[in-house]
């Protein structure tokens, strides 16, 4: 990671899901910052939770959400 941000301005990393498996919470603690993404009508909100419960116990910086997959209306991008 510090090669690679050495030589980048950004360096992104993509990780599993933080409830399936330990490794998104190890690297969270070894990163700027967390973004975390969910699908929208497929994550249940519990689960959401106890994910950023999980990222905030391994002192993870949560800079923010995505929600994924929301549905969109058409009105909304009329002028």
């Amino acid at each position: 990671l510090a090669e690679a941000a050495a030589d980048a301005d950004i360096v992104l990393l993509d990780a599993p899901p933080v409830i399936a498996v330990s490794d998104a919470l190890v690297l969270a603690s070894k990163v700027d910052g967390v973004i975390l993404v969910v699908n929208a009508g497929k994550t249940k909100r519990d689960l959401a939770k106890r994910a950023r419960s999980l990222l905030e116990k391994a002192n993870a910086n949560i800079l923010g959400v995505v929600l994924n997959n929301a549905p969109v209306e058409k009105a909304m991008y009329t002028y």
